[in-house]
């Protein structure tokens, strides 16, 4: 961020320089030089070298950013690719309102980890991000028999469920990239 920042302070300078210039020589009384001669005073040939100086490091700068573009791998399929597999886990809930963290199952980028409360369950599966909130009906989601809920986090580990019978199930999914 600061190699831009420098890039447009030199560009800025450069502006400001070539418009000091111009209003220098536009406020000059023209005088005629001898036949063959040009004389630049001494003040005007240095601002006209630093000028120069700085347009190569501003070409180089230019150079190196078009290169840096022309060597980046862009994707122009314009969706994600397809997962290579799944992965499916039902986890037990054997004790009413005790809470059971999910399993470690990583969830790739673009992916969502679904949640099923198994079909045969007596009760509902409460969900939630902690084992306190999992077994608080008020801060807790409710996952009845048969339905399903995705979430996008990073793993399912970070994910606690609990039963309001005992006996359930939930079942984890979420497709995998190997």
């Amino acid at each position: 961020m600061a190699d831009r920042a420098s890039q447009v302070a030199v560009g800025i300078s450069t502006g400001a320089a070539i418009a000091a210039a111009l209003a220098w020589l536009a406020g000059r009384k023209a005088e005629a030089a001898p036949p063959g001669e040009i004389t630049i005073p001494p003040e005007l040939m240095e601002l006209l070298v630093s000028i120069a100086q700085s347009t190569d490091r501003i070409d180089q700068n230019i150079l190196d950013i078009i290169n840096a573009i022309a060597s980046l791998a862009i994707s122009t399929q314009g969706w994600v690719p397809n997962a290579d597999s799944m992965t499916a886990l039902r986890v037990a809930c054997p004790a009413a309102n005790t809470p059971y963290q999910l399993p470690d199952i990583a969830v790739p980028d673009d992916m969502e980890l679904v949640l099923l409360g198994w079909p045969l369950n007596p009760g509902w599966i409460q969900v939630g991000a902690s084992p306190a909130e999992c077994t608080n009906i008020n801060q807790s989601y409710p996952l009845l028999p048969g339905a399903t809920v995705g979430y996008r986090v990073k793993n399912a580990k970070s994910l606690f469920v609990s039963a309001t019978a005992g006996g359930c199930f939930v079942v984890a999914t979420v497709e995998q990239r190997r």
